[in-house]
């Protein structure tokens, strides 16, 4: 969970654009992005952006299910909506699309953006892209998600388990042998 000094994330976001911490995520090569409570995205760096083949005005303001194909919409909607209901962040290897349309695999980590008082006001997302083809990349990834896992408040040993248990049926869905 990250608590922030406002009551309104949109304002917030709007008011950091061009400070260090917002500039900094721009240049960023992961996906990185800021959505508030109904999953309208206020932030996307500009890997994100160049992923979704798409500019920052085509952007800002849109949900997933303006951008991504419905299924994928739906799988980001859910975990998004589970993770504001239980504050437990989302963490996890999925399968994605590109602009172009190419499947690929990669960690996802979200975590709820918070007032002072605990009160959610969106989250913020990362998501790195696996190189399925590179075992060092794969296991690279596995490593930074327990890692973060191990980290958050309210992960329990059995999603842990479950987690790492996921990740063979996963990759074996990939190119990964």
């Amino acid at each position: 969970m990250i608590k922030i000094d406002a009551y309104d994330l949109a304002s917030y976001v709007k008011s950091q654009r061009h400070g260090p911490l917002l500039t900094i995520l721009d240049e960023v090569r992961d996906f990185v992005f800021i959505k508030d409570l109904e999953g309208r995205f206020l932030f996307s760096n500009r890997a994100h952006l160049a992923h979704l083949g798409r500019s920052e005005s085509e952007v800002l303001g849109k949900n997933d299910f303006d951008l991504f194909p419905e299924r994928l919409a739906e799988s980001f909607y859910a975990a998004e909506t589970h993770m504001f209901e239980t504050q437990v962040p989302v963490v996890r290897m999925q399968e994605s699309m590109d602009a172009d349309g190419q499947k690929f695999y990669s960690t996802a980590i979200k975590l709820l953006v918070c007032d002072k008082h605990n009160n959610a006001l969106g989250l913020v997302g990362t998501v790195h892209r696996i190189a399925l083809e590179n075992v060092f990349d794969v296991e690279q990834s596995k490593t930074h998600i327990m890692s973060i896992l191990r980290l958050q408040a309210g992960v329990t040993a059995s999603q842990l388990h479950a987690f790492e248990a996921s990740l063979p049926g996963l990759l074996n869905g990939g190119r990964h042998k």
